[in-house]
C-alpha cells in the first residue's frame, strides 16, 4: 500500500516537471518614442572669387576693318560698352577651422617601445634561467612548459632579427614567466 502512494506522488511530481512554463496571456503595445525635432539651420554661402571677370574685345585688324558693315551712329551707341560700375566685393565669412583629431596609438605601447638591446638583455636573462634548470628533472607538464619557454626564446630572436621589436618582448615575457614557474 505504502509502495502505491509512493508511486502516486512521484507520478505526479513528475507531471509536474513535464508541464511548459506558465504564459501570460496579455500583451505589451511596443512604445516608440517621437522622433526629436528637426533644427533649422542658416543655408551656407557659396565662396565666390574677389576679381570680377572682364572680357575684353581683341583689338580689330585692318582686314577686319574693311570687311565690318557700318553701323548708324545711334546703334553703335546704344551698342557700345558701358564701363564697369564697381562693387564692393563680397566677403564670405571663413568656416571656424577644427583641429585634427589625435593621433591614436595603442594604450599599452605609448612611449613605452623597447629598443633592441633592452629585449636582448631580457632575452639573456631568459636564458640563463631556464639553462639553470635541469629537463631530464621535471615531470611531464613541467617538461611541457620548459619546451614552450624554449620556443618563445627562440621566436624572440627570430623577431629581433626582423626587428619587430614588440614580438620579441612579448615572446621573452611569456619566456620569462614559463621559466619563474618552473622553479
Amino acid at each position: 500500500m505504502a509502495i502505491r502512494g509512493l508511486l502516486v506522488v512521484v507520478a505526479l511530481l513528475a507531471g509536474a516537471c513535464a508541464s511548459g512554463p506558465a504564459r501570460s496571456s496579455v500583451t505589451y503595445p511596443l512604445e516608440v518614442p517621437e522622433p526629436p525635432p528637426r533644427i533649422a539651420m542658416d543655408p551656407v554661402p557659396a565662396v565666390v572669387d574677389e576679381a570680377p571677370v572682364v572680357s575684353e574685345r581683341p583689338p580689330v585688324t585692318p582686314a577686319e576693318k574693311t570687311a565690318a558693315p557700318k553701323t548708324p551712329p545711334a546703334a553703335a551707341a546704344a551698342a557700345a560698352p558701358q564701363p564697369a560700375v564697381p562693387t564692393a566685393p563680397v566677403t564670405v565669412p571663413e568656416p571656424p577651422r577644427t583641429t585634427p583629431p589625435p593621433e591614436l596609438r595603442p594604450a599599452a605601447a605609448a612611449g613605452k617601445t623597447p629598443t633592441a638591446a633592452q629585449v636582448r638583455d631580457r632575452l639573456g636573462r631568459a636564458k640563463q634561467k631556464l639553462d639553470l634548470i635541469e629537463r631530464h628533472r621535471l615531470n611531464a607538464g613541467k617538461r611541457a612548459d620548459y619546451d614552450s619557454a624554449r620556443r618563445f626564446l627562440s621566436q624572440a630572436e627570430a623577431a629581433v632579427k626582423d626587428n619587430n621589436l614588440l614580438l620579441a618582448e612579448s615572446s621573452v615575457e611569456k619566456a620569462e614567466t614559463l621559466a619563474d614557474g618552473l622553479k
